[in-house]
C-alpha cells in the first residue's frame, strides 16, 4: 500500500517508520528539510520538500496514487486542509488529520474525515491512570460507541461472558488472563484478575458499570 503523510514532526516520523517496517511505500512532505532527520538513515521512503496545502506539491509526493493520508503537522488548519484537498481533489480513500481541538475534530468527523485528537485521548489516558483502577473507558474516537476495560474481582470470579453481556447494549471483544489474549465464547468463565474489554453502547455505560463494579455486585 501507498500512503503519504504531510508533517514530519515526532508523529509524522513514527508513523512513516512503523508503516515502512509493515512494508509499504512511504512518502513524507515537510517544509522544513532538517525535519526530515527524524526519520533516520535507513528510511526507505520518498521525502518531497513543500507544504502538504499546496496541489503541486502533493501531485510531486504521488498524492493521484495513494492508498492513504495523513496529516500530522503542528496546525489544525493546515492539517484540515491538507485532508480536504486529499479527500475532495485527489480522492484518497482513507485520509485521516490529527486535530487538536475536539470540537472541530468531531466537526470534521461528521463531514467524513478522520480525525484524531490528541486532546480526548490524552484526558482519557490521564483520567484513567489517575482515579481508575478496575473499570476504565479507552481512548476510541466515536460518539455512538464505547470501549471498556474492567479487571475481574472477586465478585465476578465464576460468572461467564454471557453473564456480562447484555444483548443490544454491550457486547465482549477480549479476554486477556495471564498476558494471553482471547475472543472469548459466551460460556467463558471468568477469573479473578481477568481484564475484559467489551464495547458498550453510550447510553447504557453507567447500568453497566454498575454490573461490573465490585461494590455494587457485591450488593447484588
Amino acid at each position: 500500500m501507498r500512503y503519504l503523510i504531510v508533517g514530519c514532526g515526532r508523529v509524522g516520523s513514527t508513523l512513516a517508520r512503523r508503516l515502512m517496517r509493515a512494508g509499504h511505500e512511504i512518502t513524507v512532505v515537510d517544509e522544513n528539510p532538517a525535519a526530515f532527520r527524524r526519520l533516520g538513515r535507513n528510511f526507505g521512503g520518498q521525502q518531497v520538500l513543500g507544504t502538504g496545502i499546496d496541489v503541486d506539491v502533493l501531485t510531486r509526493a504521488g498524492a493521484a496514487n495513494a492508498d492513504g493520508f495523513a496529516a500530522v503537522t503542528q496546525g489544525d488548519n493546515r492539517n484540515i486542509m491538507a485532508a480536504m484537498i486529499a479527500q475532495q481533489h485527489f480522492k484518497i480513500k482513507k485520509v485521516v488529520a490529527r486535530i487538536y481541538d475536539p470540537e472541530r475534530s468531531q466537526m470534521y468527523r461528521d463531514f467524513g474525515i478522520s480525525t484524531i485528537c490528541p486532546t480526548t485521548v490524552g484526558a482519557k489516558l490521564m483520567a484513567n491512570a489517575l482515579i481508575e483502577q478496575t473499570y476504565r473507558v479507552l481512548p476510541f474516537e466515536r460518539k455512538d460507541i464505547e470501549v471498556i476495560e474492567f479487571v475481574v474481582t472477586a465478585s465476578l470470579n465464576g460468572k461467564t461472558v454471557k453473564d456480562v453481556t447484555i444483548e443490544g447494549k454491550t457486547q465482549v471483544c477480549v479476554v486477556v488472563r495471564r498476558d494471553a489474549s482471547v475472543v472469548p465464547k459466551s460460556d467463558l468463565r471468568l477469573e479473578v484478575g481477568d481484564r475484559v474489554v467489551t464495547v458498550v453502547a453510550p447510553d447504557y455505560l453507567d447500568e453497566y458499570r454498575k454490573l461490573v463494579d465490585t461494590n455494587l455486585a457485591k450488593a447484588g
